[in-house]
């Protein structure tokens, strides 16, 4: 799509796009609503609902019950979670004559074209107060998305104001956004969200298809089967610590879920014999619901007939993630948690060993090599096989889906479950697959030898292009602390685990175990955690403090107590926890520590709830900032708020990568980067030890240091080009000339998003002592663009900015230039006072027009739909910004142009004023002003009176969606707009313009 186009075009770009993939337009004045405040077609609806329910012979009573059921429908919470069951399940109504409750579906999820697929545009909705979405899109009469539409040419306008728009129409319209599932904002940029009306904000997510831009990959998501297939499958209502919210699936777990469902579907029909699948997701990509997802999609279609479904963990916190998920979710089935051997023989023998049916949870340990599951003569029973019945070794309506696959998949546990399971399906989830010898995750679940070595791929540069994750880099600190080459060497040569556990030990021959006990030792070197503990505290306090959060990853649970001791002397005691197990048999430290750690949280009723209070309380208040850990939390712990983790630990292979993963989530766009200090030394060839064990390229997994510096001196340069030619001086007369540079709509934005850059970059630098060759230059940059900011009126940033760049506001706030703008402008305000006091001010004449010019845009766009004044000066504005950006005026100019504006302004404000009329009478009053040339202003404002008094009788609430109210008013004006010809003697075309422009003013103007 082009870029330089109006919001009208970007509206019919949309809806040429949705009518080409099936979607029916229908003008809003010919949408079927029995009034304004209704957001449901009802005829529509019951047209529908009675077309995909024609066999359950339907009377007046059962449909007016279903029309009743989702009409009265509260708009609250419980309402909206109601109405997504309806949505997906169905509605149970009671069938008079037959006494039986019956399932009346809303839609037609497997015959398509028994939906009714339509969209409108421009539809005035009566609320709490009128609004009018740029676009919804309604299937079987039920709204359900809202797209809102803006320029991309705008100055200061892009997608975000499209979803704040449609945040601000939850609350103004909530009857309407009982029904709305999804918001789409289309602008620049498209991003679509969930709707969730009583939360303040909720994610927002890109939809990628392929290589296609973001205007059209949108597109796929609308398709009427994918839409349907969303709203059923893909979008749930999640209920967790009391609160409620919903999820929606991103584009890479659509795709890997309905990848899994098609594959399963595709060897049931016979089209395929292929019964496993790799997915290859990076960490923080949501594999947990994307298992969800294909398990609901397969578990309620009918292909499937009532099929078992696993999901198998191999670890105890994953294991709780993932029923913490499926509780919390409501997906319309129960499950249940395997918690014994027993009670998972007691699901395979179930029914003669035809297995029990539907969804499980389970360790993969329970499936242990010494258990018998399935008697050996069943393998060949004829009895059986002549009655044709199925036991769960021949079922293939059974499907497993398992979790961090690198890990337990190559074992007697595996090979066990296998054996049980021999029909399955298997899908195996996880971010790190590797392709050892003996343990080969793309040969155990694709085809390697038939060139699929997984089934989808999510990595690292796809995460982080999307913006879902971020890069990592590691620092090595206090490098005399390392431990030494060649025990380091014995770890990653010798030890088979990614860890050094004591059951590990146990398995090692003598000599090495000798030396891991060394390791061990140094590890717990109670001087060495002091020393460390000390520059923990101290990079913390500099860094992180305030803005982000850390963890400390620990050799041992010996190492975590003197960790807290330690930190405890240099920060705050509520500064840090600990968060491990806890033994019976504990010896000291760790006994006396567990005492008063039970102490501190002596209201839970066990460690559980103790470790989920603390988390909890990392994740969402201000304390605990720091988490020391050695091996809880390492894997499958999700905070974004975490930005830095402090290692002292032995690590390798999956679990170091997982580990380190911790704290690669985005913070509300500022965080730049994921960081890991490392204390122990086994980062220093991560990528080349990463290469032996994994077939992909490992570039880009994590960078040293020193390539944020890199980044930085690149960001620099860049910038530098984009101001080649001007002096960097701290002077207004350079500042403005790089202000003049950015008139240029790519290069404001190129600048923008390169020094956003190079600001995260700097902070996360901290003392880096290279940085200071640059420091200069970007000072000069974050004055450009604080100029930059003052002048545009733009005050968005102020809180984040000095929040989370500190270091930034620092430095800048030294330059006297910049103190001396910062008191020159006035307090921002949106009113015409502001542009007069900036006429006045002691700002530069080029100062005095960049900072008018985006102010009266930003003042045309708000005010131009309450007051026709300034609708009348919108078209010349945005000729004077187009002529501008493009350089066809000098500032002088813009400036007497803008003056010129504001004189208007002014002018007609006192003159409405003087005559004593509403914005609205005035409007009528200027129209007749134009058009008649009437030097008698008492004339005009008796016709104005006569026009209000006239129409005043049909000017109901929401009259613009009455046919025959508009009529009435249509008629009435044409009548006096004849009369006013004859007097005025107008020509037929200046009286066809004059009656025209009338009619649209009191259409867009004037409130019932």
């Amino acid at each position: 799509m082009p870029k330089q186009i109006e919001k009208q075009l970007v509206e019919d770009y949309i809806a040429e796009k949705l009518q080409n993939l099936g979607w029916k337009f229908i003008e809003a004045s010919q949408l079927k609503r029995e009034s304004p405040r209704d957001p449901l077609l009802i005829n529509n609806f019951k047209k529908a609902v009675l077309k995909i329910n024609k066999n359950l012979n339907f009377g007046d009573e059962e449909i007016k019950k279903v029309i009743d059921e989702i009409k009265l429908l509260t708009s609250g919470q419980e309402g909206i979670k109601n109405f997504l069951h309806f949505f997906k399940y169905g509605i149970g109504i009671e069938f008079e004559k037959e006494r039986i409750v019956k399932m009346v579906n809303l839609f037609d999820f497997e015959n398509i074209e028994n939906n009714e697929f339509i969209f409108s545009r421009q539809i005035h909705y009566r609320g709490k107060d009128l609004i009018i979405p740029d676009i919804i899109l309604y299937i079987n009469g039920i709204p359900l998305v809202d797209i809102e539409c803006k320029s991309p040419t705008s100055l200061r306008v892009n997608w975000e104001e499209g979803y704040r728009q449609i945040k601000e129409y939850e609350k103004l319209a909530p009857e309407l956004f009982k029904y709305i599932q999804i918001g789409i904002a289309f602008a620049e940029k498209v991003r679509y969200f969930p709707i969730v009306p009583w939360q303040e904000d909720v994610s927002v997510y890109l939809w990628r298809e392929g290589e296609l831009p973001e205007d059209e990959a949108i597109f796929n998501l609308l398709r009427p089967n994918a839409l349907l297939d969303v709203l059923r499958n893909f979008l749930f209502i999640r209920e967790e610590h009391g609160e409620m919210t919903k999820v929606i699936a991103r584009y890479m777990q659509y795709r890997a879920a309905n990848k899994i469902y098609q594959r399963v579907i595709d060897n049931l029909e016979g089209k395929d014999t292929k019964n496993k699948g790799l997915v290859w997701h990076w960490q923080g990509s949501g594999k947990t619901l994307t298992m969800i997802f294909a398990a609901h999609k397969l578990f309620f279609d009918k292909q499937l007939e009532n099929p078992t479904i696993f999901f198998i963990i191999d670890r105890r916190d994953l294991e709780n993630q993932m029923n913490n998920e499926l509780s919390s979710l409501r997906l319309n089935f129960s499950f249940e948690k395997i918690g014994s051997v027993r009670k998972l023989k007691e699901i395979i023998s179930h029914d003669n060993f035809r297995g029990k049916r539907g969804i499980f949870l389970t360790l993969i340990h329970k499936f242990s090599p010494e258990e018998k599951f399935i008697p050996e003569e069943l393998l060949t029973d004829i009895h059986l096989n002549q009655q044709g019945i199925s036991s769960i070794l021949e079922r293939k309506n059974v499907i497993c889906f398992l979790d961090e696959v690198h890990r337990s998949q190559y074992g007697l546990l595996a090979a066990q479950m296998k054996k049980v399971l021999q029909n399955a399906f298997f899908f195996g989830f996880t971010g790190t697959p590797i392709a050892e010898d003996e343990r080969n995750t793309y040969a155990e679940f694709g085809y390697p030898f038939k060139e699929e070595g997984y089934l989808d791929k999510y990595f690292i540069d796809d995460s982080q292009k999307d913006g879902f994750t971020l890069p990592l880099v590691y620092q090595p600190r206090l490098e005399k602390l390392h431990i030494k080459e060649e025990e380091l060497r014995l770890f990653l040569e010798k030890v088979q685990s990614e860890d050094i556990t004591e059951t590990e030990k146990e398995k090692i021959e003598k000599s090495v175990r000798q030396r891991l006990n060394y390791i061990s030792v140094f590890l717990e070197n109670e001087k060495r955690v002091e020393v460390i503990a000390n520059d923990i505290a101290n990079h913390f306090k500099e860094n992180i403090d305030g803005k982000f959060k850390g963890m400390v990853v620990t050799g041992s649970r010996k190492a975590c107590i003197l960790y807290k001791k330690y930190l405890d002397q240099y920060l705050s005691t509520e500064y840090s926890e600990v968060v491990m197990t806890f033994n019976l048999n504990d010896k000291e430290p760790i006994k006396s520590f567990y005492k008063k750690w039970q102490e501190r949280y002596s209201g839970l009723p066990d460690d559980e709830h103790r470790i989920k209070e603390i988390v909890e309380s990392f994740k969402e208040k201000e304390f605990p900032k720091i988490l020391i850990v050695t091996d809880m939390l390492i894997t499958g712990f999700d905070a974004p708020i975490l930005q830095t983790m402090y290692l002292d630990k032995l690590l390798k292979k999956h679990k170091l990568l997982q580990a380190i993963a911790r704290v690669n989530r985005p913070y509300k766009d500022v965080k730049p980067v994921g960081l890991i200090i490392d204390y122990v030394g086994v980062l220093k060839n991560i990528n080349a030890a990463l290469r032996q064990y994994y077939k992909e390229d490992t570039q880009g997994i994590i960078s040293d240091f020193s390539a944020l510096f890199d980044t930085l001196k690149e960001i620099i340069g860049e910038l530098e080009k984009i101001f080649s030619g001007i002096e960097f001086r701290f002077e207004r007369e350079y500042l403005m000339k790089a202000v003049d540079r950015l008139r240029n709509e790519e290069i404001e934005q190129e600048f923008i998003e390169k020094y956003k850059e190079a600001r995260k970059l700097f902070e996360v630098l901290g003392a880096y002592p290279e940085k200071i060759k640059f420091l200069e230059k970007f000072k000069w940059f974050t004055a450009v663009y604080e100029y930059w900011l003052k002048l545009t009126a733009s005050e968005i940033e102020k809180e984040k900015i000095e929040k989370y760049f500190k270091k930034t506001v620092e430095i800048i706030h030294q330059e006297i230039e910049i103190q001396n703008i910062d008191k020159s402008l006035p307090q921002v305000a949106l009113n015409i006072d502001y542009l007069t006091k900036i006429q006045k001010s002691s700002l530069s004449l080029e100062e005095k027009a960049v900072n008018i010019l985006f102010k009266l845009e930003k003042l045309v766009l708000v005010d131009q739909n309450r007051n026709p004044i300034y609708k009348t000066i919108a078209d010349q504005l945005e000729e004077l910004i187009k002529r501008w950006k493009e350089r066809e005026i000098e500032y002088k100019e813009l400036f007497n142009e803008e003056n010129k504006i504001i004189d208007f302004i002014e002018e007609k404000e006192q003159e409405r004023e003087k005559l004593k009329f509403s914005p609205f009478e005035f409007g009528i009053f200027s129209i007749l002003d134009v058009h008649l040339k009437e030097e008698n202003k008492n004339k005009l404002r008796e016709f104005v009176g006569e026009i209000v008094n006239m129409i005043k009788e049909d000017l109901i609430e929401n009259w613009q969606e009455n046919s025959t109210l508009r009529q009435n008013i249509e008629r009435k004006l044409r009548s006096f707009a004849l009369k006013l010809k004859k007097d005025y003697k107008l020509t037929y075309d200046e009286f066809d313009t004059f009656h025209k422009e009338l009619v649209s003013f009191i259409k867009d103007y004037a409130q019932g």
